[in-house]
């Protein structure tokens, strides 16, 4: 998961500095559909182009005070996957995401639940990735193929079906 979720969370971030101290008890709720573009560095032997659409819903909760204590995201995202002259079209999927802060408004963790990929690959098989993402454990990576916990997906798969 991408780059998006860095423009997701710059939204996220953005509009909790302007909520409302009168809906400091009351969750948010903000429909929102981005697209971005990001490169897979350190899945294939070889840069892999990433173009994502993504739209959902996000949900922000605050304490009594106004203070965010976590944010709630419902998507569904589609990425198409290109290199060598190669593209891969992935299948919408929809997972969840929830950014936890801690008492001083910082992020401790997001975690992203659900489909991570899922993508045919020319063969007639299916690359499927499934599973927990904590996006904080990867500083400065832009698009995660495959969840820390859970099913990783046939990466050599999805990297043979890009190759030169």
């Amino acid at each position: 998961m991408k780059r998006l979720w860095i423009i997701i969370f710059a939204l996220v971030v953005a509009a909790a500095v302007f909520a409302s101290a009168a809906a400091a008890d009351k969750p948010t709720r903000i429909e929102f559909a981005v697209t971005g573009n990001s490169v897979l560095t350190d899945v294939c032997a070889f840069s892999v182009n990433v173009a994502s659409t993504n739209s959902g819903t996000r949900i922000d909760y605050v304490d009594t005070s106004g203070a965010l204590t976590r944010i709630h995201v419902h998507a569904v995202e589609q990425d198409t996957f290109t290199a060598n002259g190669k593209t891969l079209v992935g299948i919408p999927f929809t997972f969840n995401v929830e950014f936890l802060f801690d008492s001083s408004g910082n992020v401790t963790h997001t975690f992203a639940s659900g489909l991570v990929e899922k993508v045919p690959l020319p063969d007639g098989s299916l690359f499927v990735s499934v599973g927990r993402v904590d996006f904080v454990a990867h500083p400065g990576v832009e698009f995660i193929l495959s969840p820390d916990k859970g099913n990783p997906g046939n990466v050599a798969g999805f990297c043979a079906a890009l190759a030169p």
